[in-house]
């Protein structure tokens, strides 16, 4: 096999050298009709300079398509590409299930054992960073805090081991869970197990 370097052996190089290239092709992958600048900016969580950047370093790559329309272009993804369908649309998919992965974990090992399992901080706001913790708020469940902890302690060494993640669990009693209600703003936590108004009625008991 002939050695070859540069953009022929490593085109990703190019393609994900920018976060906002990255965060323009999820959008785009996501997206079910063609994007405006705009609407792609907007769907990207970027600002609209930093997309007509993307783009336009993509469009040489060959990676996305623009078709006048009207005032504004409309972008998509070329599909035709072999780096487009081979490549990195699998990789983005895959990635799309990295949190359900994560999330089923916390479900399977907490279920039966908590009355309720909430993300919160960083987390719940989509804001966690590599090097920060989980943030889970854990409601003892009727087998007891004793069983709760060691799947707690279960789930934490899992979590290392199969996403390098860490967790910070803070365990509540029911009748802390229902006075935190007025101490805490527990809105801005996501619930994993449960309806968003789980603490909302003064109870944790299951609905």
């Amino acid at each position: 096999m002939i050695y070859l370097k540069g953009h022929l052996a490593r085109p990703l190089d190019a393609v994900l050298s920018a976060p906002s290239r990255l965060a323009v092709l999820r959008a785009l992958a996501r997206a079910k009709t063609p994007l405006s600048g705009r609407a792609l900016a907007r769907s990207a969580g970027v600002n609209h300079q930093a997309a007509a950047m993307a783009l336009a370093a993509l469009a040489k790559l060959g990676l996305v398509e623009r078709r006048p329309a009207g005032r504004s272009d409309q972008w998509r993804l070329d599909r035709r590409r072999w780096l487009t369908s081979e490549l990195l649309l699998p990789l983005l998919e895959r990635e799309g299930d990295h949190a359900d992965a994560v999330v089923d974990a916390i479900k399977k090992s907490l279920r039966g054992k908590a009355a309720a399992v909430l993300l919160g901080g960083l987390t719940a706001k989509g804001r966690l960073e590599p090097d920060r913790p989980i943030e889970l708020v854990v409601v003892e469940g009727a087998m007891g805090r004793r069983t709760l902890s060691e799947a707690v302690r279960g789930l934490t060494a899992l979590m290392k081991e199969q996403w390098f993640l860490s967790l910070e669990v803070r365990v509540l009693t029911r009748r802390e869970a229902v006075r935190a209600v007025a101490l805490e703003d527990l809105w801005e936590l996501v619930p994993v197990e449960g309806p968003p108004s789980y603490f909302a009625a003064g109870t944790t008991d299951q609905r």
